[in-house]
């Protein structure tokens, strides 16, 4: 009698004989004795669309707040970012639907890296964007889309919430905003840095819509 290692052996033959150009999902099930062992193997071809975002790392090594929120309320994206606004002395910031339920907020003044993650931990952000920033070549980043992705449009700009900081601000992503969805463009900056290097990354996304 053969030993279920056997069985496997030739059950993994078979899925190597397999034309794997369609989404595919293979089920198989070994009777040995009076068991019965399942086994499932799925392979699919993900729809791969390429993107365009910003970093928001500034020229100087500070950072500008980014948030990605998913499947959340805008009541509560709003409630949450006017909080950490006052908390952490944000001043403005630009509140986009990126998709049904799913909300993009950009912010100018400047941050270290040390805050702008603290900022985040005190978020409802996507747990992805918190913990797994994009990692390009010798750095990482901190990213949002603001353009189509497949089927997806590019993010719709709903309102600024409005808050008074000191901070210094960056001049080159309120520029970047500013030509990119010109409604923004009425709230000017108080403190500009001045600097106009803003980081553009074209990315893969694997989503299939």
């Amino acid at each position: 009698m053969k030993k279920p290692a056997e069985y496997i052996k030739g059950w993994l033959a078979d899925i190597l004989r397999t034309d794997f150009n369609k989404n595919t999902k293979i089920r198989n099930s070994i009777d040995i004795d009076n068991k019965t062992y399942i086994l499932n193997f799925s392979i699919i071809n993900r729809k791969v669309d390429w993107t365009r975002g910003t970093s928001n790392k500034t020229k100087d090594n500070f950072f500008v707040p980014y948030f990605d929120y998913d499947r959340m309320k805008k009541s509560y994206v709003e409630e949450e970012l006017k909080i950490l606004q006052e908390q952490f002395q944000l001043g403005n910031i630009l509140l986009f639907e990126s998709s049904k339920n799913n909300y993009q907020a950009v912010g100018f003044s400047k941050l270290t890296l040390r805050e702008f993650q603290e900022v985040l931990m005190h978020s409802s952000c996507d747990f992805a964007f918190i913990k797994f920033p994009k990692y390009l070549p010798y750095a990482k980043y901190y990213v949002l889309r603001q353009f189509s992705k497949g089927l997806t449009p590019k993010p719709k700009y709903l309102k600024t919430l409005k808050y008074c900081s000191d901070r210094e601000q960056s001049y080159a992503h309120w520029k970047y905003f500013s030509i990119l969805y010109p409604d923004t463009a009425i709230n000017k900056l108080t403190n500009s840095d001045g600097l106009e290097y803003i980081t553009i990354v074209d990315y893969p996304t694997g989503s299939n819509i």
